[in-house]
C-alpha cells in the first residue's frame, strides 16, 4: 500500500496544479484519494445532488453544465490539472452543474479529509483562490456603470482574493460607516472578512463596484439566503465615504435584484440601525415597512421587486442577469 500511495504522489507532483510540490508533500493527500477513470459521456457530477467529493483532472477533458431556473444551460469545458467541485464540497451544499467527461479521463476524486490534506500543503490554499478567481474571471467582464455624478465604475461579482485587494486598498471606510453596517463600533475581524469575500454566488451573493476594470473596490452589496426558507435573503449594502450620496446604493440594490430574481429568492429582509436613513431610503422605494427589533435596531421585508419595476435599462438588467449566470456557473 506504501508503495502504491508513493506512485500516486509522484503522479500528483507532475501535475501542473502541484508545481512546487514535492512528492513527499503530497503523500498525506496521496493517501485520501481514489484513482478514478472515465468514458467519453459518463456523469461525473450532477446538478442537485449531494456534494460528496472533488475531481482532480488527470488526462481528458470534463463539460460543466448549469442549467438556471429559466430552463438555459451554460456549458464550459475545463481542461487537465484543475479541481471540480471543491466549492459545493466546502458548503456542504448540493451540486450547481452537472459534470460529464468530455473524453476518456484519468484522475483522482477525494472527500473532505483529501481536501483537508491538500490545504496542508504548502502555498495550496493561495494556489486555490488564484485558480478559482482565474476561472471566474476568465468569463465574466466588469459591467460600465454611469453613477449619478457622471463617473463611470465598474460591477462584477465579488471574487476570491477581494478580501485581501480591500484590505489593503487606498478606499477609505469611516467607523461611522463601518458602524451603520457592522451595527458594532469594532472593525471586522479577519474571519468576518473572509465570510463577507469568500462567497459561493448561490446561498452568498455579492456584487461590488471598482474604480477602474481592475481597480480597488468601493462599493458592495450582497444577500445571504435563510437557512429554513431558501426563498428568503437578507440584504446588507457598503459604500466608501468618499462614494456615498451619489446614487450607489440604488443601483447596487436593482442589481442584486436582477440576481436574486434569477437566483429563486423572492423576499428581501433587512436589519438596520435606526438611523441608518440612507439604506433605509432605499428600501422604501420598494415598499418597505419598518419594525423594531432591538435597541436602535428595525426590520423589515419585502418582495423582490419585478425587473420592469427597476429603473436599469432593459439592456444592463439583461447584461447584469447574464453574468449572474454565469459567475453561478462558474462557481458549480
Amino acid at each position: 500500500m506504501a508503495g502504491l500511495t508513493a506512485v500516486r504522489a509522484d503522479e500528483l507532483a507532475a501535475l501542473e496544479f502541484f508545481t512546487g510540490c514535492t512528492a513527499a508533500e503530497l503523500v498525506p493527500l496521496a493517501a485520501q484519494l481514489q484513482p478514478l477513470t472515465a468514458e467519453p459521456g459518463q456523469m461525473l457530477m450532477r446538478q442537485g445532488d449531494d456534494a460528496v467529493s472533488f475531481l482532480l483532472i488527470g488526462t481528458g477533458r470534463v463539460q460543466i453544465t448549469h442549467t438556471g431556473p429559466d430552463g438555459i444551460p451554460t456549458v464550459v469545458e475545463v481542461t487537465p490539472g484543475l479541481i471540480v467541485g471543491e466549492i459545493a464540497l466546502l458548503r456542504n451544499a448540493r451540486r450547481s452543474a452537472t459534470v460529464v467527461a468530455a473524453e476518456p479521463l484519468t484522475g483522482w476524486i477525494g472527500g473532505e479529509d483529501a481536501f483537508a490534506a491538500m490545504l496542508e500543503v504548502p502555498g495550496m490554499m493561495d494556489k486555490l483562490v488564484r485558480i478559482a478567481r482565474q476561472r471566474l474571471a476568465a468569463f465574466i467582464e466588469p459591467i460600465p456603470v454611469q453613477i449619478r455624478d457622471g463617473t463611470t465604475l465598474f460591477l462584477r461579482p465579488v471574487l476570491p482574493g477581494d478580501n485581501e485587494r480591500t484590505a489593503n486598498s487606498p478606499v477609505e471606510y469611516s467607523s461611522e460607516t463601518l458602524y451603520r453596517r457592522f451595527q458594532s463600533a469594532r472593525r471586522p475581524t479577519p474571519a468576518l472578512m473572509a465570510y463577507l469575500f469568500e462567497v459561493d454566488y448561490s446561498e452568498h451573493f455579492v456584487w461590488v463596484l471598482t474604480n477602474g476594470t481592475d481597480g480597488p473596490v468601493v462599493a458592495d452589496a450582497r444577500f445571504v439566503r435563510d437557512l429554513d426558507d431558501p426563498a428568503t435573503a437578507e440584504v446588507a449594502f457598503t459604500v466608501a465615504d468618499v462614494y456615498q450620496n451619489r446614487g450607489i446604493g440604488t443601483f447596487l440594490m436593482e442589481a442584486l435584484t436582477v440576481a436574486a430574481r434569477y437566483d429563486g429568492v423572492k423576499h428581501f429582509t433587512a436589519r438596520v440601525l435606526t438611523d441608518n436613513y440612507p439604506m433605509r431610503k432605499i428600501l422604501d422605494r420598494f415598499g418597505a415597512h419598518w419594525l423594531r427589533d432591538d435597541l436602535g435596531v428595525v426590520v423589515t421585508e419585502i418582495d423582490v421587486p419585478a425587473t420592469g419595476d427597476l429603473s436599469l435599462s432593459p439592456e444592463l438588467a439583461e447584461r447584469i442577469r447574464d453574468v449572474t449566470r454565469q459567475v453561478i456557473r462558474a462557481v458549480g
